[in-house]
């Protein structure tokens, strides 16, 4: 049968299990270490015989160490973490131990035994990772230097190139001069942009082309020549490329009379008029003219506008457009070809297209003026004369072979032979002038069918073939038709 020391002992412990929280979570390796240099408390005989898990507290009352309590690791003196005093009429209280409360500690071998399951009960505790001081980073004195130093650098540098800029858009420092740029028809804005970056005009392509875009340039900007000084701004330079404001640049061309439509057109080209004598064929091939002397199923015909370019002197702008060139011309010839004309060639029993066949090879027959109504006189003669079908025109024979490398010979197959073809030729051989035309309208009255060339350069004439060969075989002859 128990005693009534081990039953209250036994209840002691009851107690102690009803209040006790359980150990407090820490890791697992904290644990281990704690219960290493714990310093277990030996048990002792108290001075009222009983024996107990602790030491003899002051007055003979037992005090209980909960053996699951956790050990200061501080110190090496032997210290109860938890431990509970009871009083004499059995009333467990916590006791606060002080260092006075050691005395004789004798401790054994079983004291150092732990009977704890670490492993079990601090499964559930995570692995505890070492802190880590963030140091803060301090770029120090030169690095401060070297950071000014840079933004510095780059605010100088942007500046620089906004200041570049502004004065190419701006005009500023630009000299007085004026240069003359030259826009071609059908032009895309980069060329145009390179146009003005070869004149001196500005100075970043790439610049003037973002202007161009948003200014919608492309639209002002027409095809011309124009006078542009080189202080002007992108935007002065864009109006001074506009048919409104801008200054175009003209040239002066002669045509002289006689001039074939091949040779009017290198000439204008030569004169910068037009980029190419290529566009001023195409307009006259296939242009539809307002000219009341063209016939109406005359589109494809290369030739259909020979004979009606006035020749005179114009004033054309540079790049002009190539059928306003041809327009112009036409508007001379109108101008030049009065109604009087008209109603002379249709009393003569003429179109006003034959006329200007006539007075065209006039034109590159004739010496001088007096000739021209002589020679006019023997075309007309021959074509009224059904014993000459053929006029013998050696100028006829020059714009057959015009632009080959054909010989002008008398056997020439083309209906431009009138050696060979009777009648007018299919069309004028040249672009006469008055004089030729009012010859051809107006010639002289004579009986004459034969003409020849001296040595004086002017032309004598015959009426029989007899007078025209012996005068051919003389001395005084002056050689066959050169052009």
């Amino acid at each position: 049968m128990p005693n009534n020391d081990d039953n209250d002992l036994n209840e002691i412990r009851r107690l102690i299990a009803d209040n006790d929280p359980g150990p407090p979570k820490v890791s697992k390796e904290l644990a281990v270490q704690r219960s290493r240099q714990a310093i277990p408390v030996q048990p002792s005989q108290p001075r009222n015989g009983n024996r107990t898990g602790g030491y003899a507290a002051p007055g003979g009352v037992p005090r209980v160490v909960n053996p699951s309590s956790p050990v200061n690791d501080a110190t090496a003196e032997p210290v109860v973490v938890r431990e509970y005093d009871i009083s004499p009429d059995g009333k467990v209280t916590k006791h606060r131990p002080n260092r006075s409360d050691a005395i004789d500690l004798d401790t054994g071998d079983d004291d150092f035994k732990v009977n704890f399951d670490f492993d079990g009960e601090y499964q559930d505790v995570p692995e505890e990772k070492p802190m880590r001081i963030r140091r803060e980073k301090r770029t120090g004195c030169v690095g401060g230097i070297m950071y000014a130093a840079f933004v510095i650098c780059i605010s100088i540098l942007l500046a620089s190139l906004l200041w570049m800029a502004a004065v190419d858009v701006l005009g500023f420092g630009a000299y007085d001069e004026t240069v003359t740029v030259v826009v071609p028809n059908d032009f895309e804005m980069s060329d145009v942009t390179n146009r003005l970056y070869e004149a001196g005009l500005i100075r970043h392509r790439a610049l003037f082309n973002l202007y161009a875009e948003f200014s919608n340039a492309a639209e002002k900007i027409t095809p011309g020549s124009f006078v542009l000084n080189r202080n002007f701004d992108y935007r002065a330079i864009v109006q001074g490329m506009t048919a409104r404001a801008g200054v175009r640049v003209e040239t002066t061309v002669t045509i002289p009379e006689g001039f074939t439509l091949f040779q009017i057109f290198n000439l204008l080209e030569d004169y910068g008029v037009v980029d190419s004598a290529d566009e001023l064929w195409e307009a006259a091939t296939n242009h539809d003219f307002n000219f009341p002397h063209l016939a109406e199923d005359s589109r494809g015909d290369r030739h259909r506008l020979e004979g009606f370019l006035f020749p005179e002197t114009y004033n054309f702008f540079l790049n002009s457009n190539p059928a306003t060139v041809i327009n112009r011309f036409l508007r001379e010839f109108n101008r030049r070809f009065p109604e009087e004309y008209i109603e002379r060639a249709e009393e003569m029993g003429f179109s006003v297209r034959d006329i200007i066949n006539i007075a065209a090879m006039i034109e590159r027959e004739a010496a001088n003026d007096e000739e021209r109504p002589r020679i006019a006189a023997v075309i007309y003669n021959r074509l009224e004369n059904p014993n000459f079908p053929f006029l013998n025109i050696d100028a006829t024979l020059g714009y057959a072979v015009q632009g080959t490398n054909l010989a002008a010979t008398t056997d020439l197959d083309s209906p431009f032979n009138t050696y060979t073809h009777p009648g007018l030729p299919p069309g004028p051989i040249a672009n006469p002038g008055i004089a030729s035309i009012r010859a051809a309208l107006y010639p002289a009255t004579t009986n004459e069918y034969f003409y020849a060339l001296n040595r004086d350069g002017a032309h004598n004439f015959f009426r029989t073939y007899d007078e025209h060969r012996r005068f051919v075989n003389s001395d005084e002859f002056g050689g066959w038709w050169r052009d």
